[in-house]
């Protein structure tokens, strides 16, 4: 049984068509690289899965359980939050709480969600996912002392303490310094090799194409082409598809 169905996701902003009929499944330790030209519809895409946006037709299913039917009622913000914890997310810019220090931020949510049990626990794992994250030495640290780097690096450790289903992260590296995108990257590729289940928007082709079990390309709110990472990056069948990595590579 996949780990994640997704079922002709379809969404609208005001009379503009993003998502078109989204579809696809994925198995538990895979790593799937979603790309496409800007407004293709593939931060949305991302953001309906999370439960950030509600899409307005489709299903979501995580482990054979249907977490999101769109012909049903709306769910009370609870039933959201609980739907959320299978998904892990990691945005652009980080959005870590700057009053926290990097610990603080990786183990704020779990430590709420426990209602303040297993606090000894809870910091142990974090400083456990931060030292995996190579920040043994900054967890003290709070948001402002840290490159843009790091600040991703204990966003990724934040979404990974909630032990997520699969872990999803929005173009991580587009915020960065070409100088910090590597030890970002870095990290990616470590999790892909202990076969932690992803989804990964990005616009780094040669990582999607390294990383990546799989590749989606979206275009025009639909999924054009799917298949073997190394097979759409290296020898992509459509048309559509040539074009855009043509112009990323040519840096058009």
């Amino acid at each position: 049984m996949p780990i994640l169905e997704v079922k002709d996701i379809k969404k609208k902003f005001d009379n503009s068509e993003i998502l078109k009929g989204i579809s696809f499944d994925m198995e538990e330790g895979q790593a799937i690289s979603i790309i496409g030209s800007s407004g293709s519809g593939k931060t949305t895409l991302l953001r309906c899965l999370n439960f950030l946006e509600r899409a307005d037709e489709g299903t979501i299913t995580v482990r054979g359980e249907k977490l999101f039917d769109a012909s049903l009622p709306m769910e009370s913000a609870d039933a959201l939050r609980e739907k959320r914890l299978h998904f892990g997310m990691v945005f652009q810019q980080f959005n870590l709480f700057p009053q926290y220090t990097a610990l603080e931020n990786v183990t704020l949510a779990p430590g709420l969600l426990s209602g303040g049990q297993d606090n000894d626990a809870i910091i142990k794992r974090g400083k456990e996912l931060l030292d995996q994250m190579g920040l043994s030495d900054r967890m003290d640290n709070y948001p402002h002392q840290l490159s843009g780097g790091q600040q991703q690096r204990v966003a990724i450790a934040r979404a990974l303490a909630l032990k997520p289903d699969i872990l999803c992260f929005d173009e991580p590296t587009s915020a960065l310094d070409p100088e910090l995108t590597g030890e970002v990257l870095r990290v990616i590729r470590e999790l892909a090799n202990k076969n932690t289940t992803m989804i990964i928007v990005t616009h780094e082709m040669a990582f999607a194409r390294d990383v990546a079990d799989e590749v989606i390309f979206m275009d025009g709110g639909v999924i054009l082409e799917k298949g073997p990472a190394k097979e759409v990056i290296n020898n992509p069948k459509e048309e559509r598809t040539r074009q855009f990595l043509s112009s990323v590579q040519s840096g058009s």
